[in-house]
């Protein structure tokens, strides 16, 4: 990796937060203009707006560990989003096809924020999972199961999906994924998240009766439907769930609809099935977007997703009505704690040859979680 230049003398933490948004701002801009290509900024769509202004991607977390991957100019990636999506970037920007084509140079990936995690992300650790799948298989063949992991999950569960011949999955492609898990076994285990493991098997015809779900506190597999049987389970659901959209109740929807005629109610796949099935839509975070951005002048849209994302999408398109759906504002605690202070206090340290918030995979399970996301593509 090629040194950085010398005389930018980094704060400590608390020194950057007592700095006004300007000087943050212009400090910032700075170390960009310093680094240039070298350096690639990637926020989430559930970053404050005060970070977005700052990044030279926006997007969901594959999306842009994707493109990360494909940048053969920077030398340092600071991610804005949580743990899984640096790990990620870290696997795929630093896969070996991409260290020949930048002569055995590796990319230094940072977190902005080094405390930001995933709430979702830690209902599965790999000691639960692999007591799950010891426990699966006094109950079925377990070389039949096919474990699929939702991206937002850590490295370790994705080297454990690829070790067991299984894939991971995003918002919108998991009906692909789970339609190729079916012509490779004839069960799946969802994890972690139930909802979107729920929601997806309804889409593909799988009846309620057919999943069942793992309760990681009792360490035991329970039928979704009293009085099913767990021969009859196509469907293993870990029990984990994402905290914002848990927070649109079915009764949510209704609100939206008593408050605004016409309203259009567009929801993502994380929320629960009955929040799901009254809504209009129900899609990938991208697919909010770009059906906020291709409806009319004067539509009404009630949103069931993080509020940020939410709020910047009313501002962009002050034509239309865009509001969160039913009043909820849903903010994700561990994506808004990135604040310009954050990202400042990374990237001068990179600036002064000191870089600080390292995401790395170790290599004893990077390849395993690569072919867990190599399979997703695949099965696109």
């Amino acid at each position: 990796m090629a040194e950085t230049s010398a005389g930018v003398k980094p704060l400590s933490l608390a020194e950057y937060t007592t700095l006004t948004n300007d000087e943050l701002d212009t400090r910032i801009k700075a170390v960009r203009e310093m680094l240039g290509d070298r350096l690639l900024i990637l926020g989430h769509h559930y970053q404050r707006s005060e970070i977005i202004r700052h990044v030279d991607l926006t997007g969901d977390s594959f999306a842009l560990s994707q493109a990360a991957s494909q940048n053969r100019a920077c030398d340092f990636i600071v991610f804005c989003g949580v743990h899984f999506m640096a790990e990620t970037a870290d696997v795929l920007a630093n896969a070996p096809k991409n260290l020949a084509a930048r002569d055995g140079r590796r990319v230094f990936v940072a977190l902005a924020d080094a405390e930001a995690g995933c709430p979702m992300a830690d209902t599965a650790s790999l000691e639960q999972v692999e007591t799950a799948w010891a426990e699966l298989a006094g109950h079925f063949d377990t070389t039949r199961i096919i474990p699929v992991t939702y991206v937002n999950s850590t490295a370790a569960i994705k080297a454990f999906c690829g070790r067991h011949g299984g894939l991971a999955c995003t918002s919108s492609n998991a009906m692909a994924v789970l339609q190729w898990a079916f012509e490779h076994g004839n069960r799946v285990l969802f994890l972690p998240d139930q909802m979107l493991g729920q929601n997806t098997a309804r889409n593909m015809g799988i009846p309620r009766e057919q999943t069942c779900l793992w309760n990681r506190e009792q360490e035991q597999l329970q039928p979704q439907t009293p009085g099913a049987g767990l021969t009859d389970c196509r469907v293993i659901l870990w029990d984990g769930a994402c905290p914002v959209h848990l927070k649109f109740e079915p009764g949510a929807v209704a609100k939206s609809r008593h408050d605004l005629q016409d309203v259009k109610v567009i929801v993502h796949p994380e929320c629960y099935p009955e929040v799901v099935g009254q809504a209009d839509f129900a899609g990938s975070t991208s697919m909010i977007i770009d059906m906020i951005a291709a409806s009319e002048s004067g539509s009404r849209w009630a949103i069931g997703t993080e509020w940020h994302l939410v709020e910047r999408l009313a501002g962009q398109y002050p034509d239309r009505t865009v509001t969160t759906l039913g009043r909820v504002e849903a903010v994700c605690d561990t994506m808004a704690q990135t604040q310009p202070a954050n990202l400042c206090h990374v990237l001068e340290h990179i600036a002064a040859g000191t870089p600080i918030n390292q995401v790395a995979v170790d290599e004893a399970i990077a390849p395993d979680a690569r072919v867990c996301l190599e399979r997703m593509l695949a099965a696109r």
